[in-house]
């Protein structure tokens, strides 16, 4: 993405060297000195790296801490918010003077509109009522339900309206930021398994459960979101729904996992033939949501197939 490659370029301007068709750039190893032949190697596509001569490896936020002396967490929230939602110091965009996720500007003025709601139906009977909500009482979203993305400083960056009376379409998503761009907030800094959702209700289910997850806000993964995963430190776990569509979504997420250099990819799917996990957990309660979770498979092209047969 063009931040990884910016930023790699801009901190080794004058020790680095770009080849392999512009793909590849080598640097005196971080963890060696004077190392004039240049024994570590950055991929600029994606951030991987590796040092020839002492064996370390890693991911673009792994150099990127190391070099900024920040943590992991840090790391991730400042390459999202600068590479993906319109930050890039490094870039044409206009420049800033630091990284903060709080600078994000997007018709968040219609947040003015909104008022928390406790207690309502459809979150009730979704069993999520640990999570925060909100209705728009006036503005575009007038009547539906808000779904807010929280920063780590307890702070709206972005959110979905949820239409709660037939309204088309069902969702409306913020403006400014596009949704393919977008992940639901999960702990960036855990190695346990990441699961990927389609959708947010879902995506709180399994938070609700204690798993990690996020969503993609919709069947169909994004080269910008699979950038932001492909740097999470755990396992991949794709988690869609059990609908063709689901499976659809599930062979596309497998191949830009593979396009990212990510081969530790799972699936998992909801049991007892619910079609999502927000279904399971209504019909069959949290140990089953975290029984189907824990069955997870390795994500290959053998299976994906056999699982589209037996379903029809």
């Amino acid at each position: 993405m063009t931040f990884i490659r910016d930023y790699c370029l801009s901190k080794f301007k004058d020790s680095g060297r770009v080849v392999s068709d512009g793909r590849e750039l080598t640097i005196p190893s971080m963890f060696i000195p004077d190392d004039w032949k240049r024994h570590q190697s950055i991929n600029l596509e994606t951030g991987l790296w590796r040092c020839f001569k002492t064996g370390e490896t890693g991911n673009f936020l792994k150099l990127y801490s190391i070099l900024e002396k920040c943590s992991y967490r840090e790391a991730y929230e400042r390459f999202i918010y600068e590479d993906f939602m319109g930050n890039d110091r490094f870039g044409k965009r206009e420049a800033i003077k630091s990284i903060d996720p709080d600078q994000i500007v997007s018709n968040l003025e219609e947040a003015t509109n909104f008022k928390v709601v406790e207690d309502h139906p459809l979150v009730v009977s979704r069993m999520l009522g640990n999570f925060k909500f909100y209705i728009a009482k006036d503005g575009m979203y007038k009547g539906r339900l808000i779904i807010p993305f929280i920063n780590s400083k307890g702070r709206m960056f972005y959110f979905q309206g949820r239409a709660l009376n037939g309204e088309f379409p069902k969702y409306l998503n913020c403006k400014d930021l596009k949704s393919s761009q977008v992940l639901y907030p999960f702990d960036y800094g855990s190695y346990d398994p990441l699961y990927v959702t389609e959708g947010v209700f879902d995506c709180l289910t399994l938070q609700s459960v204690g798993l990690n997850a996020t969503t993609t806000l919709s069947c169909f993964t994004s080269r910008e979101q699979m950038m932001q995963l492909s740097q999470y430190q755990g396992p991949l776990v794709c988690a869609f729904d059990s609908d063709k569509a689901g499976m659809d979504g599930k062979e596309k997420f497998m191949k830009l996992a593979h396009w990212a250099r990510r081969d530790d990819i799972y699936m998992a799917s909801p049991t007892s033939k619910c079609k999502d996990w927000n279904e399971l957990i209504i019909k069959k309660g949290p140990d089953e949501v975290i029984r189907a979770c824990e069955h997870k498979t390795k994500l290959n092209s053998l299976n994906l197939q056999y699982l589209k047969f037996t379903s029809r």
